[in-house]
């Protein structure tokens, strides 16, 4: 259960902060990049002005705060490597603050930072959801004094977490509106006249309209473009089992553990987090701007998920960061009274075994974790690495390149440091455009752009496959196949499409 008080050294959160440092810095030197990692850096590195930069995320379907650090990173250096350095000072910077300023036992503290989110999901893989936990935690952390003087410093710290991604808007809107909450009702350390929070107030909601302008589409997007708004129930059941992903994040026991679920039937997983969902409802009954926060963030990224995107295990994750951020700023506010004795007295009881509660999802967090890191400390995250590493050996990377599906070859292209052909939008690059022009193709459609492109340039093309073509015509032989992949779309399969008319 939190505490108010009793929070452990600097010098031991500084020993528990170095101890992440090093075994995140061993993880991500074993650690292959996959195709959101390098779509990011490959943008950054790419964009010869910020303007070129914006132009080019518009398409992401994420503010610009991410990209802007990577450009900045990129005019230093074109190695990938220096976004995996500064997203685990990103983490690492989480892991200190939360076990310098939270107000959780030791034990559950660092039951938390060697979990599966911080050490694995936003720590070894790198994404800019790392900044947007390390912003909600700043706000915590700033939190009990902000309104003897920092009141600025919340606000500052929302802004800059609604431009991270559409789930730090999310949580930023959230946090907004339980400052409203407790400041008018005068909840929590709330030593400042009403009035004056409303310019501060002012500059958060200024971010969250930035980010929201920077979040839509353009006209030609081919990225998320639908919506749902009619009834479906297996998609209900899906959304609604996020929740259990992102509270009991225990992969399926196999090779392809990422993204998975050791139960997988979405209705179960439904059920299972209605009931998960009804424990921190009774925590934070007695305490209404935590019972705000947690249940407008918690409606936000269910929304989402239903409505416009579904999503994936890193984005349900910012629910269990929503529920620990929720316990953390509980401890600062009194309980008030509740009148329906029946309701108090169930309260009571699951508020005193809230501690079991909340062990029992850090030590699955754990195992998670465990499991994670193991096999991708084991096995390649992704196939890209060896394919690049297997062309330059052999001298291939100096051959027409032609990649599908562009999202898996993008990682070759970006270990490679050039462009290869997309047949999927009929260009050339590095760093994909998710605009209306990308086409999913059969087999072939491909055969058929690659002898073009073979004819036109009067040399043979390697085709770099994310998936295996089950009877090569003449004159397209496979070369090579790279399937150890821990992500299933990031096998490869190469094929030699020779010049010249067909047998």
């Amino acid at each position: 259960m939190p505490r108010s008080a009793g929070r452990i050294s600097s010098q031991a959160a500084a020993l528990g902060a170095l101890a992440f440092l090093a075994l995140g810095l061993a993880l991500i030197l074993r650690h292959e990049m996959w195709q959101d990692e390098w779509q990011a850096w490959l943008i950054a590195r790419e964009s010869a002005s910020l303007a070129d930069l914006f132009n080019h995320r518009k398409y992401e379907g994420h503010p610009g705060l991410w990209y802007l650090a990577l450009f900045l990173l990129s005019r230093l250096t074109a190695d990938p490597l220096a976004m995996q350095l500064f997203h685990l000072l990103l983490a690492t910077a989480t892991a200190y603050l939360f076990l310098r300023f939270s107000p959780f036992t030791p034990w559950q503290q660092i039951l938390f930072i060697f979990g599966y989110f911080p050490l694995f999901e936003y720590g070894v893989i790198s994404r800019n959801y790392a900044a947007g936990v390390l912003l909600i935690f700043s706000f915590c952390a700033v939190f009990p004094g902000a309104f003897r003087g920092k009141f600025l410093v919340l606000a500052g710290l929302l802004f800059l977490l609604a431009q991270t991604s559409v789930y730090g808007l999310f949580l930023a809107a959230a946090l907004g509106l339980m400052l409203a909450v407790a400041g008018i009702t005068r909840q929590g350390p709330m030593a400042v006249n009403k009035y004056q929070m409303f310019p501060p107030l002012a500059m958060a909601g200024l971010g969250i309209l930035i980010a929201a302008a920077q979040l839509a589409p353009p006209a030609d997007s081919g990225f998320a473009v639908d919506w749902r708004f009619h009834l479906d129930f297996p998609e209900l059941a899906r959304t609604m089992g996020a929740v259990w992903d992102s509270y009991v994040p225990l992969p399926a026991l196999k090779y392809h553990f990422w993204n998975t679920n050791i139960i997988p039937h979405g209705y179960i997983k439904g059920f299972l987090s209605l009931i998960l969902l009804a424990f921190p409802v009774l925590w934070f009954r007695r305490q209404p701007a935590i019972l705000c926060l947690f249940g407008v963030g918690t409606l936000e990224i269910l929304a989402f998920s239903y409505v416009k995107y579904p999503g994936s295990l890193r984005h349900y994750g910012h629910l269990f960061i929503l529920l620990i951020a929720s316990l953390w700023l509980s401890a600062y506010f009194p309980d008030k009274e509740i009148r329906n004795p029946r309701m108090a007295g169930l309260t009571a009881r699951v508020r005193r075994n809230k501690d079991r509660f909340l062990y029992g999802l850090l030590a699955a967090h754990l195992a998670a974790s465990a499991w994670a890191v193991g096999l991708d400390w084991r096995h390649p995250f992704s196939g890209g690495p060896e394919v690049a590493s297997y062309l330059k050996n052999q001298s291939l990377d100096r051959m027409i390149l032609l990649g599908y599906e562009d999202d898996a070859a993008l990682v070759v292209a970006g270990h490679l440091g050039r462009k290869i052909f997309y047949p999927g939008s009929g260009r050339w690059g590095t760093f994909l455009i998710l605009d209306k022009r990308r086409k999913r193709l059969d087999d072939e459609e491909i055969l058929a752009q690659a002898r073009e492109l073979a004819a036109r340039n009067g040399r043979e093309v390697l085709l770099i496959m994310n998936r295996e073509i089950p009877a090569p015509p003449p004159r397209v032989v496979q070369v090579r196949q790279f399937t150890d992949s821990i992500v299933p779309e990031e096998k490869f399969y190469l094929y030699l499409v020779k010049y010249g008319k067909a047998d």
